[in-house]
């Protein structure tokens, strides 16, 4: 969120404070209650998106290279017993679909090394009645297919998470606008039905309505329109 809006925020919910607090004495003008609720309503709003906006993908992100790992670590193994057996049998063929080092693997891009891995897996599935003698069962195989299958899901996750933290950013700038408007074309009109009958209530919205930031006091551009 961006310092004017953290202040704004900071604006909107010293109003919803205010207004709360005296409650009593708009409660029974349903211009003021209705209007009210739709500004509560955004900040409400306003509130979850910034939770979105600052949601981190560090625990994504460590999840992928966790899943990237045990890929790679299930896929080596598999491909060394691979690699045993087409060298006794004399294919170089077989040899060549599993013949990458742990290192080679571990610098490729996440869609290269889901497919090097997939390649790995279903090379070692058309012998796998012939690799029990190297220490890989069918299990084995199925265990890697899981791990192919949960790294395949994680590849788009981080991105997905920086796309969804975009659209907070974007829905923000939208819903403080509203909420601007709001303040200025409707609270801010009704809140001078009080100035004579609850000038306390009046003074205490207005001094809300200020804009707080670094430690200066400023009035907000919809505040001023409550000196006419």
């Amino acid at each position: 969120m961006k310092n004017n809006q953290e202040n704004k925020l900071s604006m909107y919910l010293g109003v919803q404070n205010k207004c709360n607090d005296n409650k009593d004495i708009w409660s029974n003008m349903p211009g003021f209650v209705d209007t009210f609720g739709r500004f509560e309503n955004l900040v409400s709003k306003i509130n979850k998106q910034q939770e979105i906006q600052k949601g981190k993908i560090t625990g994504i992100t460590k999840s992928k290279q966790k899943e990237e790992d045990e890929m790679i670590q299930a896929t080596v193994k598999t491909a060394s017993a691979v690699h045993v057996f087409a060298s006794i049998i004399g294919d170089d063929e077989l040899m060549s679909k599993v013949n990458y080092s742990p290192s080679y693997l571990m610098r490729l891009r996440d869609t290269d090394l889901r497919a090097v891995c997939q390649t790995i897996h279903d090379a070692a599935q058309s012998v796998i009645d012939h690799l029990a003698d190297y220490g890989k069962t069918p299990e084995d195989l199925d265990k890697l297919q899981q791990e192919i299958n949960d790294f395949s899901e994680m590849i788009a996750e981080p991105r997905s998470a920086i796309g969804t933290r975009a659209t907070a950013t974007r829905k923000l700038e939208e819903l403080f606008s509203e909420a601007d408007i709001l303040l200025r074309d409707q609270l801010d009109m009704l809140m001078v039905n009080y100035k004579s009958s609850h000038p306390r209530f009046y003074n205490m919205y207005r001094s809300a309505r200020m804009i707080v930031d670094m430690g200066k006091r400023s009035r907000s551009e919809e505040e001023s329109e409550l000196d006419d």
